[in-house]
């Protein structure tokens, strides 16, 4: 049983400190991050790879999916496994040339 107005703050809490997917700095790449604050209006994260902390606005968020048997993101040669994925908006800048 589950209800549509759970607080974002209430579900991002449940993965404090755990490892998690999301697409920091892609639209479309997921990497490993671990979250490591939940506020009321915001989540920080840090990243597997050059360990930056990268704070989210809830408002960013896009699609969050949970599954207590875990979900596979990744390609063909590699995927990784995680119980909570999310999904961020991104800006898309249009350089001139």
């Amino acid at each position: 049983n589950y209800s549509i107005n759970i607080p974002m703050k209430t579900i991002l809490e449940k993965y404090l400190n755990k490892e998690i997917g999301i697409n920091i700095e892609h639209a479309f790449r997921f990497e490993s991050a671990q979250i490591i604050a939940v506020e009321e209006t915001y989540f920080s994260v840090k990243d597997e790879n050059q360990s930056y902390i990268h704070h989210f606005s809830h408002r960013s968020i896009v699609q969050i999916i949970e599954n207590d048997d875990g979900i596979n993101i990744g390609g063909f040669l590699s995927h990784k496994h995680f119980s909570m994925v999310i999904k961020v908006g991104h800006i898309f800048e249009y350089i001139p040339v």
